[in-house]
């Protein structure tokens, strides 16, 4: 290993865990087998009850224990606030990490100046392979990861004090806490997709369950982009992540058109009752949905073939229906969230995080 990448001791990895007894003991293998050993591992376990626990207890890893249920936000800030070093690597307890991933993002941080954020990628392949669904939203999460600047903490890097300056992750958002705290960074960091920073995820296999993930999520978003609005408003943040190392600098816009298309699709379908020829309505938003996706179907096409990439399409389909229905139902939440005074984001500068829990 070059001098420049002798081991410093400067890495805390973060496991949040609830309930992947399926996973973890994958995941936490991946950590010990780092070619960057980690100072501190730290799994925050987030009152499981199947036994995921015991599996950790096996490691020699520091375990934190809340009294209650957090969710993913609160359990990465108890995990954070138990640790020390000055490096944050967040892992997720259904990935394992490729063996160079720690060493390949801290090597990324040190070689770009003002770097806030080193965010890997998922590999195309599932951890453990469970069907057509799980394959498809595997390889959507690995297209996606390498192309857009949203922030997420499965496989990331972020120094302490940035995670400090930002405000921390909210913990009053149980999905999408990841991409709001990515609009919280100040705009003088730079956002780093590292495609040599790999996780392998096991993810929903599920059909209905995968849609039910994607609309559940999707309904964060409005109020997400409500506080973001809020803090360029005043200022705060400049919302200016630019992602480098992939190729891709410009900031790609919310997948409206492709959403709207997908749902436009379902909804004119019926009309082929009255006509036949209103069969040219749901034709046409299919083919716009087509167009907008076309570049994410050939590479599946390229990856798995014909019929692979036929699968896919009718994934995405019904993925990004779910999507923009959630964020249909969002827009009522971000009317309930401001009449109860909690739309308003967390403020930029150093945030107390919980520190209910005991160490092992």
């Amino acid at each position: 290993m070059p001098d420049e990448m002798a081991w410093r001791g400067d890495v805390a990895v973060i496991v949040p865990n609830y309930n992947k007894k399926k996973t973890l003991r994958a995941c936490l293998e991946s950590v010990y087998a780092q070619t960057y050993p980690a100072a501190e591992v730290i799994v925050v376990d987030d009152v499981s009850t199947d036994g995921s626990l015991d599996i950790a207890r096996e490691f020699p890893c520091t375990i934190v224990e809340p009294p209650r249920n957090q969710g993913p936000a609160g359990a990465r800030n108890l995990g954070v606030a138990s640790s020390s070093a000055p490096l944050l690597f967040f892992v997720d307890s259904d990935t394992a990490l490729a063996p160079d991933a720690v060493h390949n993002a801290v090597r990324a941080y040190r070689r770009t100046p003002d770097a806030g954020m080193v965010q890997g990628i998922y590999d195309k392949e599932p951890l453990y392979d469970d069907g057509p669904v799980e394959r498809y939203r595997v390889i959507c999460e690995h297209y996606e990861r390498s192309q857009t600047t949203a922030t997420f903490l499965s496989c990331t890097l972020i120094p302490r004090h940035v995670f400090e300056e930002a405000g921390r992750l909210d913990e009053r958002l149980r999905d999408g806490e990841d991409f709001e705290f990515g609009t919280r960074v100040p705009s003088r960091y730079r956002l780093v997709v590292d495609t040599s920073v790999v996780t392998r995820a096991d993810d929903e296999d599920r059909f209905w369950g995968c849609l039910v993930e994607r609309f559940v999520r999707s309904t964060t978003l409005p109020l997400i982009m409500v506080r973001a609005r809020r803090l360029r408003g005043e200022g705060r943040v400049g919302f200016q992540l630019n992602m480098i190392g992939t190729g891709q600098h410009r900031r790609r816009k919310p997948p409206r058109v492709s959403s709207a298309s997908a749902t436009a699709t379902f909804l004119t379908l019926p009309l082929a009752l009255l006509s036949p020829w209103l069969l040219l309505v749901p034709a046409a938003t299919l083919a716009v949905f087509l167009r907008m996706n076309s570049r994410f179907i050939g590479f599946t096409y390229r990856y798995r073939g014909a019929r692979f990439a036929l699968w896919v399409s009718w994934m995405q389909l019904c993925f990004h229906t779910a999507f923009f229905l959630g964020a249909c139902v969002g827009l009522l939440r971000v009317a309930y969230e401001l009449a109860r005074r909690q739309g308003e984001p967390v403020r930029t500068g150093l945030s107390p995080a919980s520190t209910a829990g005991a160490r092992e």
